[in-house]
């Protein structure tokens, strides 16, 4: 199951990525323009705030549905394995404190 949710997110990263890589060229696009008069500089930077913002809109939803996919997977989270290390580690502590009185 651990090779599966790596998975899910490699393809997630992918998706990030992609989605990285077209804000990019509409990025370089938008400046082009400028560049070239077409569009005024105000405009300009209008265009990549909102740019900005619909990428981390999309990068937030890609990483909202990969803990979905995760969640419905019924797979432990990093942080829930190692707080069951954590209290693993405790209850062997006690343990041989508990054999070291018997003994």
């Amino acid at each position: 199951m651990e090779r599966l949710s790596e998975l899910v997110r490699k393809i997630a990263l992918v998706e990030i990525g992609a989605i990285s890589v077209v804000n990019r060229k509409v990025e370089e696009f938008i400046r082009k323009l400028e560049e070239e008069g077409k569009i005024a500089e105000s405009e300009g930077k209008k265009a990549l705030a909102d740019l900005r913002k619909t990428f981390e809109e999309q990068k937030k939803e890609v990483e909202k549905k990969v803990e979905e996919v995760i969640g419905k997977m019924n797979l432990a989270t990093k942080k829930e394995v190692e707080a069951l290390r954590k209290e693993v580690e405790a209850l062997k502590e006690e343990l041989k404190k508990l054999k070291g009185e018997k003994e």
